[in-house]
């Protein structure tokens, strides 16, 4: 049933170790080694697990972690495995073998199964057999009422010669990765002097770039000062100028007001003489009845008083021309009434739209002054951002590569604060520019209004003042 010991040379062989398979990585787990039936005690464990190409010939080696002098090798050929068909029913290819002890493998590594190393005079001292030195290697579920082994390999004590091959290679290979390590260290060092000489290279010319922010931002703020005190002074002036504009305008309306108001007096006093003169033609109605009864009464005096008749058709006529001319006058009136009151109401129109128009420039200034306000709250924040992008910059004890890409970052920022501060600045100008303007048109409005109702107002003073110098002619 064992594996000859010529098929272990196989594994522990530099001649054959360009076939050698890991069918498993080395991983490291605990073995329980069962110094009796009741007591058992668990160790850790290096477990290799091996194939050979072009042979069916499997090895799995356990070495303790803590004395790797003590190896267990389990070997398996074709001869070994068909033994072990025939004592555990397996109904296997040898493929199929090493899969599911691969799986097992795995399931004692996730904890499902557990390995067990019985020494193989124990299991034999009930049978009477002489004792042997060699073990059992077993995968076992571990169970409530009874354990169940899954498979049980033959082991024994690897051979002095075997310990002391893979006690070699594991040197050989330690030696390696001193020599890589070594290498790597070397390297790391020439990379950590050329990186602290580049340190020490960006940390002077950091602490240049520091210096030259710190009196860039020093004339940068001397200077915006400077232009917020101009615009302050400007705007002071803008808004003194304003209010001088805004009573002006408040005069000339009132005073307006006030000559809208005479000719509504006047309007009042043509109304006066309107009923006077119709109770003048009332009056001279009633004498002309009277006349025409004294007419009637003195036909007998016809002969005597034949000049009188002729005196008084005369007067009759005389009063009817009268009487044509005051109708004629009292057309005259109306039509200048219904003028008045048609050029009051454009008057009143022109005011509200002149009124309209300045509350739309008071409410552009307004926006204006907003704005400015703006750009100066903008201005404040980018001074606070410079400040504060220069204590960031004297904080900056990163490595070389982070120093590099935060200066890179700081110098985009810095372009970008530029750019701001220079779109504030075209945007200050052209409010500067806006400002005078809007001024300007407004004093040219209140100029032309000005003069449009003082044309007007004359106009209608003349209107006015003409019908009374035709009833004073009459």
């Amino acid at each position: 049933m064992w594996a000859a010991a010529n098929e272990d040379s196989h594994f522990a062989n530099m001649d054959h170790s360009k076939n050698v398979v890991n069918i498993l990585p080395s991983v490291e787990m605990m073995v329980s080694f069962n110094g009796d039936m009741m007591r058992s005690n668990k160790r850790a464990c290096l477990l290799y697990a091996e194939r050979m190409d072009f042979k069916e010939l499997i090895q799995l080696r356990l070495a303790e972690k803590a004395d790797q002098r003590r190896m267990y090798i389990t070997t398996v050929d074709s001869s070994s495995f068909q033994e072990l068909k025939q004592d555990q029913s397996l109904n296997v290819t040898f493929a199929g073998f090493m899969e599911n002890v691969v799986r097992m493998l795995k399931d004692c590594q996730a904890g499902k199964l557990e390995l067990h190393l019985t020494a193989r005079e124990q299991i034999l001292s009930s049978g009477g057999n002489p004792p042997s030195p060699d073990y059992r290697l077993q995968f076992v579920e571990i169970r409530s009422f009874k354990n169940l082994v899954h498979l049980c390999l033959p082991c024994r004590s690897a051979p002095l010669n075997t310990v002391l091959f893979y006690i070699n290679i594991m040197l050989d290979a330690s030696h390696k990765k001193q020599f890589i390590m070594e290498k790597n260290l070397q390297q790391m060092q020439a990379e950590i002097t050329s990186q602290r000489a580049h340190m020490e290279h960006l940390g002077n010319e950091n602490s240049q770039l520091g210096e030259a922010l710190a009196e860039n931002t020093r004339h940068l703020g001397e200077k915006h000062s400077s232009e917020l005190q101009q615009m302050q002074d400007k705007l002071s002036k803008v808004n003194e100028q304003r209010s001088n504009d805004l009573e002006r305008n408040r005069r000339a309306i009132s005073g307006l007001q006030a000559q809208l108001e005479k000719a509504s007096q006047d309007k009042n006093d043509l109304k006066t003489l309107l009923e006077q003169a119709e109770h003048r033609s009332q009056a001279l109605g009633e004498e002309l009845t009277c006349c025409k009864t004294r007419i009637v009464t003195l036909k007998d005096q016809n002969e005597k008083l034949q000049s009188d008749i002729s005196n008084a058709r005369k007067q009759e006529r005389k009063l009817e021309y009268k009487n044509e001319d005051l109708k004629q006058h009292n057309a005259e009136l109306q039509e200048n009434i219904q003028k008045g009151n048609k050029e009051k109401a454009n008057i009143a129109a022109e005011l509200e739209a002149e009124k309209k128009i300045l509350h739309t420039k008071r409410q552009a200034l307004e926006m204006a002054s907003e704005e400015i306000a703006k750009a100066n709250q903008i201005i404040l924040k980018q001074g606070q951002e410079l400040l504060n992008h220069k204590k960031t910059i004297a904080w900056r004890t990163e490595v070389a590569l982070q120093q590099e890409k935060a200066v890179h970052e700081k110098e985009k920022l810095l372009s970008l604060r530029e750019d701001e501060l220079r779109h504030a600045r075209i945007t200050i100008e052209k409010l500067r520019e806006e400002i005078p303007q809007q001024l300007q048109t407004m004093r040219t409005l209140a100029h032309s209004l000005e003069l449009k109702y003082s044309k007007q107002i004359l106009l209608l003073k003349e209107r006015l003042s003409i019908p009374t110098g035709k009833e004073n002619r009459r």
